[in-house]
C-alpha cells in the first residue's frame, strides 16, 4: 500500500461522500433492514447473542493483536536482528490505536450525524440530515436544536478495517490480497452488524474503510523500511 493506494482512496472518499450527499441512497438502503409493520430492525436482540458475538467477541482478537504488535515493536528496538519486522509491527499497532480513537474522539463530536434508528423515517424522534447540511430549527427545545449525533463515521467497524495494516507485513501479491480479502470480511461483519440493528447507514461504513486505507497507505509511506536496510548493511 503506498501512493497509488492513497491516491485513489483519498479519491474514492471523496466521490462517496459527494454521491451520498447528494442522493438518499443511505435510506433506501437502511430501509431494507427495516420493518415498518412492526417498527422494528432486522436485528431485534441488540443486547443478547448477537451482541457478545458480533459487537464485545469480535473485538477481543485486534485486542490480542494490538497488545501483541506492541510488544512486538518493543522488542526490536532491544533485538536488532529482528528489526526487518519493525516496520509491520509499528503500522499495525498504530493503525489499531489511531484508527478508533480518531474516529471516536474528532470524527463523531465534530460531524454531528445521527444513528438511524434516532431518525424520525424509522420512528425515532430526530430529523434526517446529511453530513454537510443544517438541522431544521427544533420547535421541543429551548435553543432549537437538537441532541448531538455521534455516528459518522463507523466506529466499531473500524477495527475490522484497521485489519488492513496486516498487508504490509508481506511481500507476495498472493499474501496481500488475501491479508487485504481477511480484513475487508472481518471489517464488513462488522459494518453488516451495526447496519442492521440500524446503528450505522453505509455510507458511514464505507467511509470508515477509505480512511483506514488512507492511514494505512500514510503509515507504510512515512514509516522507515527496516528490512530493506538490513538488506543493505
Amino acid at each position: 500500500m503506498g501512493k497509488k493506494t492513497l491516491g485513489l482512496s483519498i479519491a474514492l472518499l471523496i466521490l462517496v461522500l459527494l454521491f451520498f450527499e447528494s442522493t438518499n441512497a443511505d435510506l433506501v438502503v437502511q430501509n431494507y433492514f427495516y420493518s415498518r409493520a412492526d417498527h422494528s430492525w432486522l436485528l431485534k436482540d441488540p443486547t443478547g447473542l448477537w451482541r457478545l458475538i458480533f459487537y464485545k467477541g469480535i473485538k477481543f482478537p485486534l485486542y490480542i493483536l494490538g497488545i501483541g504488535t506492541l510488544v512486538g515493536s518493543i522488542v526490536t528496538w532491544k533485538h536488532h536482528h529482528w528489526r526487518q519486522r519493525r516496520k509491520g509491527l509499528l503500522i499495525i499497532t498504530l493503525t489499531l490505536i489511531i484508527l478508533p480513537t480518531t474516529i471516536a474522539t474528532i470524527g463523531k463530536y465534530s460531524t454531528n450525524v445521527q444513528c438511524p434508528y434516532d431518525l424520525k423515517e424509522f420512528n425515532g424522534q430526530i430529523p434526517y440530515v446529511k453530513l454537510f447540511e443544517k438541522y431544521p430549527v427544533n420547535p421541543n427545545s429551548p435553543d432549537g436544536t437538537w441532541p448531538r449525533g455521534k455516528c459518522f463515521p463507523a466506529g466499531h467497524a473500524s477495527g475490522g478495517f484497521a485489519l488492513f495494516a496486516l498487508v504490509t507485513t508481506v511481500r507476495r501479491k498472493r499474501n496481500k490480497f488475501l491479508l487485504f480479502m481477511f480484513a475487508m470480511i472481518y471489517g464488513w461483519t462488522m459494518s453488516v452488524y451495526q447496519m442492521i440493528r440500524g446503528a450505522h447507514f453505509l455510507s458511514h461504513q464505507l467511509t470508515t474503510m477509505f480512511l483506514a486505507l488512507i492511514l494505512v497507505s500514510t503509515l507504510n509511506l512515512l514509516i522507515k523500511d527496516y528490512a530493506h536496510e538490513s538488506t543493505e548493511s
